[in-house]
Order: C-alpha cells, then structure tokens, then sequence
C-alpha cells in the first residue's frame, strides 16, 4: 500500500482545507460552507482554538481533511471529539486515505486522555455508511437537532 502522511494543518494550509470543505458541500448537495481561509487562520490556531483539522497527503498532494471539535458525553461522563467534517478526495478514495485519517482521529483522542470519537453522516450517504461500519463503527439512532440564526435569536429571547 502506498504511504499516506497525517500531519495537522497550519494556517498556512487555510485555501486547501476551505476548498476541500466546499467540495464535500457541493458533493453533499449542500450550501458552501460559511468557514473561509481568513476564519479558518483565526478559529482554528490561538491560545483557544475552536477546532482541530488534520490534513492527509498522498503522492505528495493533501488529499483529504478531518475536522474535529471538542465534545462531552453525560452518560460517560467523559470528553471526546466530534468529528465534523471528513472528506477524501475523488482520485484518493479506496486508498486508505479515509481510514488513515480516523486512525489520526483516534490516536489524537486518545494522546489527550479523552473517551471517544463520535461523527454524524447523512442517511443517503451510503458510501460514508458503508465505509464507516468497514472500520467497525456502530450506528446509533439519534436525530440531529439544531437551531441558528433568527430561530437562535428568538428561542434567547424567551424567558
């Protein structure tokens, strides 16, 4: 198998990683994300970084990103990470890029003393389903909810 490298991403690498999430919106049929290069430099590195991105390169090229937040679990009463963002380039895929990358994932996890690795996918995903039940993940039945924007706004403003 050809090698795979797993390096973080600097601030440097802001164009590359923005371009890779916009890609994984458009595959997904999605609006491009809101994340830009300039938003990436200032969220992402700091004394308090929002988010964590791991960047895989093959043949000499990055071809693929994760991006992790920070998460806690009541019931384990652990944290962990959230894995919120994956994506492998077209050529790259079925080369091990994606699963070199959750490897990265789990190792950072654990390297911090943390619990887990969770992710959410998207139900037509079924290339994403069925790669992530290859590397033994387990689905659970959650829905997803959330609020933002003027929803967010009016639920604050509620006593």
């Amino acid at each position: 198998m050809e090698e795979i490298g797993i390096r973080a991403a600097t601030r440097a690498d802001a164009d590359v990683v923005c371009a890779l999430l916009a890609a994984l919106s458009a595959e997904e049929g999605m609006e491009p994300p809101a994340l830009t290069p300039a938003l990436f430099r200032q969220q992402g590195f700091g004394a308090d970084p929002l988010f964590t991105c791991l960047l895989a390169t093959r043949r000499g090229h990055i071809a693929g990103v994760a991006l992790l937040t920070r998460g806690y679990d009541s019931q384990s009463a652990r944290a962990g990470l959230v894995l919120e963002n994956l994506y492998v380039e077209p050529l790259a895929r079925r080369a091990g890029v994606g699963r070199a990358l959750v490897g990265a994932c789990a190792r950072l996890v654990l390297a911090r003393g943390l619990g887990w690795l969770s992710w959410h996918m998207r139900p037509a995903n079924l290339r994403a389903a069925l790669f992530y039940r290859s590397i033994g993940a387990d689905a659970e039945t959650v829905t997803l909810m959330g609020i933002s924007g003027d929803g967010l706004r009016r639920l604050a403003a509620c006593d």
